[in-house]
C-alpha cells in the first residue's frame, strides 16, 4: 500500500503521530509493553533453547554458537526458527499486540516473515555492523520492518540497538567490500556520508523497539556483567513480494498473521543492491560479518 492508504485505514493500536514519527525518523520504541506473565513465558521458552545447545559442538541451520560455547557455560549468538524449535514463540508473533502495530505501519494484510533469539552474552557479546534490513531480503516495496522484544533490562552498557534516524530516506547501501565479498555491512566510508549521530534504544524488560528495513542500525558489544537476549521478529507488508529466497523459511514463513491475500503485488521504484543467494542455507549475520564463512560473491563461493 501507498503510505496515503496506511494513514487512511484506521489504527489499531498506533496513534497517527507515532505513525508519522515512524515515516519520518525510521524506529518507534515502546517502553514495557510486554507484561510479565507473558515475559516469564517468553523467558521459559528462549530458556529451553539454551539447554538444547549443551550437547552442541558447533553451529548448525538454527543455532549460530559463540566461539567460546561450551556444555557448562552455554554460549549463543542466535537461534533461528524458533516458531520451530518452540511453538510457545508462535504466539506473540501471531496472537499479540505487535503484528497490531504491525497492521498499523504496513497496511492491514500483513505477512510473517522470521523470529529469530539474538543472545549478548555478557562480557563481550557479538558485535552487529551497521546494516540495513532490506538489502538481505529485497522485496517489491520496502514495507518491511523488523521488531526487538527485550527479555531483560537493556541498558546503554549492554550493547542496544542503535539507529540512525531518517536514513531510511537516504540511499540504500551496498553491503559488499571492495573485492565484492558480501559481509552483511555498511563500508564505512559510505556509512559516514550518510548516517547522522545514532541512538540507543534502551529500557526495561518487555520494551518493544520497530525499526523501517531501510533504517541503518546496528550494536555494539555486550561489555556488561548482564546478557542481552531479544526476540527479533520480522513481517512484511502482504503486498510485498520478495525477489530472493528467504534466510530462514520456518514451518510459517509468509503466513498471514493479519488481513486478507491482497491480490495484487506493490511495486516501488527501488534500487536494491541483491544480496547473495540464500537457497542452500543461511549461518547468521555474525558469521558473515566476523568473516567466519567463506565469502560469497552475489551467490557463489568467492
Amino acid at each position: 500500500m501507498k503510505l496515503d492508504e496506511i494513514y487512511a485505514e484506521a489504527p489499531t493500536f498506533l496513534d497517527q503521530d507515532q505513525r508519522q514519527h515512524y515515516y519520518e525518523h525510521g524506529y518507534l520504541n515502546f517502553p514495557a509493553l510486554i507484561n510479565v506473565d507473558e515475559l516469564n513465558h517468553l523467558r521459559g521458552a528462549a530458556q529451553r533453547i539454551v539447554e538444547t545447545t549443551r550437547t552442541l559442538t558447533a553451529s548448525s541451520k538454527e543455532i549460530d554458537l559463540e566461539h567460546d560455547h561450551s556444555a557448562d557455560h552455554p554460549r549463543l549468538r542466535r537461534a533461528a526458527y524458533c516458531d520451530d524449535l518452540d511453538p510457545d514463540f508462535w504466539g506473540i508473533c501471531a496472537d499479540s499486540v505487535i503484528p497490531d502495530i504491525a497492521a498499523d505501519l504496513l497496511g492491514p494484510n500483513v505477512r510473517f516473515r522470521e523470529i529469530m533469539l539474538n543472545y549478548k552474552w555478557a562480557g563481550g557479546g557479538a558485535e552487529v555492523k551497521r546494516h540495513q534490513d532490506l538489502v538481505f531480503y529485497p522485496h517489491t516495496h520496502a514495507g518491511t520492518l523488523q521488531f526487538l522484544v527485550f527479555l531483560e533490562d537493556v541498558t546503554a552498557e549492554q550493547g542496544p540497538l542503535e539507529v540512525y534516524p531518517g536514513s531510511h530516506l537516504g540511499p540504500i547501501f551496498e553491503h559488499y567490500d571492495d573485492s565484492g565479498n558480501w559481509t552483511g555491512a555498511i563500508r564505512e566510508r559510505d556509512l559516514a556520508t550518510a548516517a547522522r549521530k545514532p541512538i540507543a534504544l534502551t529500557g526495561p524488560a518487555g520494551t518493544v523497539s520497530v525499526h523501517h528495513s531501510r533504517t541503518i542500525h546496528g550494536s555494539k558489544p555486550n561489555l556488561s556483567s548482564k546478557g542481552r537476549p531479544v526476540l527479533v521478529i520480522t513481517y512484511s507488508a502482504a503486498d510485498a513480494i520478495p525477489y530472493t529466497a528467504p534466510a530462514y523459511p520456518s514451518s510459517r514463513y509468509g503466513r498471514l498473521v493479519r488481513g486478507k491475500e491482497p491480490g495484487y503485488a506493490h511495486h516501488e521504484e527501488l534500487l536494491v543492491p541483491m544480496p547473495p543467494d540464500w537457497s542452500d542455507g543461511y549461518t547468521s549475520i555474525f558469521a558473515h560479518q566476523e568473516k567466519e564463512v567463506e565469502p560469497v560473491r552475489n551467490g557463489v563461493s568467492a
